[in-house]
């Protein structure tokens, strides 16, 4: 979640960049795949293109992957991001989320990786707005075999604004499972941002579980070093 009031202010352009001072969006990385790139000296053209995550297999032997298809409109460009999972080695792949274009555009995919008990696959939508330098949004997919589909995890924001207060601002990515019902998230100060730094309270980078089954954010604390 990132206070987009704020970000507005500062920002106007292409997406926003990383420590290098790069572009993020990508040619051929799924997470943030665009049709336009950053070559080091300019942006390339306006192009359709499509890439796929790797392969995960889970504990019951459930396959997954995720791909990502750009589609230009007269220079308008369109993100479709894809879910997909089979039964096991051989058996159909077949879709269990989607992610349409939004009004932003712009949309990629990471697979993070099945529960413990291999009942569950987390991933992670990234959303953001082509043409713009308003950031980008991170929001945890899950699919569930009991339930043969996919979810957005909407509930983790609110859980985080309820934390921190509305009037924070920052970048939450989720990084792994912690058990079967608990999923780590790693909450950062939003990259390039700063001009910006009076405006978000997250001043280095924290980890929290949150679960998903009683919607509940709990604080991991750093291990001290041995003096």
């Amino acid at each position: 979640m990132i206070v987009a009031i704020f970000l507005s202010l500062f920002f106007a352009g292409a997406p926003q960049a990383n420590k290098n001072d790069e572009p993020l969006v990508s040619a051929t990385n799924p997470t943030y795949l665009s049709c336009m790139f950053w070559t080091g000296k300019e942006w390339s053209k306006p192009a359709a293109r499509s890439a796929r995550t790797h392969v995960v297999r889970s504990a019951k032997g459930f396959l997954a992957y995720a791909e990502v298809k750009v589609v230009v409109h007269d220079e308008d460009c369109e993100n479709t991001s894809t879910l997909y999972v089979a039964p096991g080695e051989g058996k159909e792949f077949k879709i269990v989320y989607e992610k349409k274009p939004s009004e932003s555009g712009g949309n990629g995919i990471r697979v993070i990786g099945w529960s413990p008990s291999g009942d569950r696959l987390l991933a992670e939508v990234t959303v953001w707005a082509y043409n713009s330098d308003a950031g980008f949004e991170y929001i945890p997919v899950i699919y569930d075999l009991a339930t043969v589909s996919g979810k957005e995890i909407s509930a983790l924001d609110k859980a985080l604004i309820r934390h921190f207060g509305s009037n924070c601002g920052f970048e939450h990515k989720t990084t792994r499972w912690k058990t079967n019902q608990q999923i780590l998230v790693k909450v950062s100060p939003p990259i390039g941002t700063e001009d910006a730094e009076e405006y978000f309270c997250v001043k280095e980078p924290r980890l929290f579980a949150y679960d998903i089954q009683k919607d509940t954010l709990q604080p991991i604390l750093a291990k001290r070093k041995p003096n």
